[in-house]
């Protein structure tokens, strides 16, 4: 079940979680233990918001938006169990915070985050 699954705006939410899969491995969870959330929970929040965004407003977003969510799924899918990359080790604290591909997930994450923090800013 989503945290804030009413939330009025499933964008402003996709987007938080977006910035949080840019951070996943970095030293910054380390400093606020209570507030981590493991890879594999952002993953699954992730899926669901955007689930949510495609359903109620797929027409809004733009281009470069929806290329952006399709790259970073694509990637997460690959990952996944039966994706072509996966490994149970793949999803350990450690492989989040030195593995290649996860390296890759935070770039596409962080390309998304732009893509739609910028659109808040008025650009599309």
């Amino acid at each position: 079940m989503l945290e804030q699954e009413d939330s009025p705006d499933p964008v402003r939410e996709l987007t938080r979680v977006l910035r949080q899969l840019a951070d996943v491995g970095s030293a910054q969870p380390a400093l606020f233990p209570d507030h981590a959330v493991s890879a594999s929970k952002l993953v699954r929040h992730f899926d669901q918001r955007v689930q949510i965004v495609r359903e109620t407003g797929d027409g809004e977003l733009s281009a470069a938006q929806l290329e952006s969510l399709t790259a970073l799924e694509n990637k997460l899918s690959t990952m996944a169990r039966d994706g072509a990359e996966f490994d149970a080790d793949i999803w350990t604290d450690e492989a989040v915070r030195t593995s290649e591909r996860w390296a890759e997930v935070r770039a596409l994450a962080a390309a998304a985050f732009a893509e739609f923090s910028g659109a808040k800013d008025g650009r599309s």
